[in-house]
C-alpha cells in the first residue's frame, strides 16, 4: 500500500509538472504575443519618425513633437533657445559661457545642413537638436549648482562660472553624434559636418545659419 502512494505522488508530481511547464509556455506565447502587439502599437505611434524611432527616447519625440505642431506651426526652435537661454543667463562670463553659447549657433547651423543634405522631415531634426538641448540645459543646470553662488542677478538666481573643459564632453559633444541618425542626400559632400576644431578643440567656431534666424524672428525671438 505505501509503495502505490509513493506512486501516485510520484506521478501527481510528474504530472504538475507537466501542467506548470505547459502554463509556462502559455504565459511566454502571450507575453510575445503581448510584446509584438506592443511594438507594433509603438511603431504606429511613430510612423512619422523613422529616423529618431528607437533612437531618440518616446518620451522626448512625444513631448517635442507636440511643442512642432501647435495649430500647424512648429515652436520647436522656440523651445530650443529657451532650454539654452535660461542656463545661459545664469552662467558668468567665462570660458565655459562662451562655448555653451558658440553651441546655439552650431545648433542653427547644423539644421540648415541637415535640411539640405540629409534625409528626414524638418520636424524629425528639430526633435532631434530639442531633445539634445533638453539633456544639454539640464546638465548644465547640474554644473552651475555644484559650484559657488557667484550672486551676479538680482534675482537671486544661482549663478556661476564655468570651465571650459566641462563644455568638452557629454552631453554637449553629442550633437557630432546628431547627422548620423539621417542618411545623407545625393548633394552630400564627402566629409560630415563636424563641431571640432582640428586641434580635436571643441565646439569650432560657427556662424550660425541667416536661414534660420529668419525662422527664429518669425516666432518673435
Amino acid at each position: 500500500m505505501t509503495l502505490v502512494i509513493i506512486l501516485l505522488a510520484i506521478i501527481a508530481f510528474i504530472l504538475w509538472k507537466i501542467y506548470r511547464q505547459k502554463e509556462v509556455e502559455k504565459d511566454a506565447i502571450a507575453d510575445e504575443k503581448s510584446d509584438a502587439e506592443y511594438e507594433q502599437s509603438r511603431k504606429e505611434r511613430f510612423k512619422d519618425y523613422p529616423h529618431l524611432f528607437n533612437k531618440v527616447d518616446d518620451t522626448w519625440i512625444q513631448v517635442f513633437a507636440q511643442q512642432g505642431n501647435i495649430d500647424g506651426k512648429s515652436y520647436l526652435l522656440k523651445a530650443m533657445f529657451f532650454l539654452m537661454v535660461h542656463e545661459s543667463t545664469r552662467l558668468d562670463y567665462s570660458e565655459g559661457s562662451m562655448k555653451y553659447d558658440s553651441l546655439w549657433n552650431a545648433t542653427k547651423e547644423l539644421l540648415e545642413h541637415l535640411e539640405k543634405h540629409h534625409e528626414g522631415s524638418v520636424l524629425e531634426h528639430e526633435i532631434a537638436l530639442a531633445t539634445y538641448w533638453q539633456l544639454a540645459a539640464t546638465r548644465m543646470g547640474e554644473l552651475i549648482e555644484a559650484r559657488p553662488n557667484t550672486g551676479s542677478l538680482s534675482s537671486g538666481a544661482h549663478t556661476a562660472e564655468m570651465e571650459g573643459e566641462e563644455l568638452e564632453k557629454a552631453p554637449f559633444t553629442d550633437i557630432e553624434k546628431i547627422a548620423e541618425l539621417f542618411p545623407k542626400k545625393a548633394n552630400h559632400s564627402e566629409k560630415e559636418i563636424t563641431f571640432y576644431n582640428e586641434d580635436g578643440s571643441f565646439p569650432r567656431e560657427s556662424k550660425g545659419s541667416a536661414e534660420i534666424d529668419k525662422k527664429i524672428k518669425a516666432l518673435g525671438i
